[in-house]
């Protein structure tokens, strides 16, 4: 019976860090966007999902290592 109650232990301790790392990579975008952006130039405001979404897509699309190659062709 301890080991299970290891095993959840360790589930919520790692279900805590994936939210707690979602809020940290997504929140700073998140305020930004919706309390200067979309106010300055009336866009629409993005729910926090939208918004974590969003984020995983630009770096999916757009990723370091494309970034790492234009400071390479850059610096040619």
């Amino acid at each position: 019976m301890e080991q299970y109650k290891y095993r959840i232990l360790a589930a919520l301790a790692f279900i805590g860090i994936l939210i707690l790392w979602a809020i940290v990579f997504t929140a700073p975008f998140w305020l930004v966007w919706n309390y200067i952006l979309s106010v300055k130039f009336g866009l629409p405001q993005f729910t926090f999902s939208e918004t974590f979404f969003v984020i995983l897509l630009i770096k999916w699309l757009f990723g370091s290592t494309e970034l790492k190659n234009i400071k390479k062709e850059l610096g040619k």
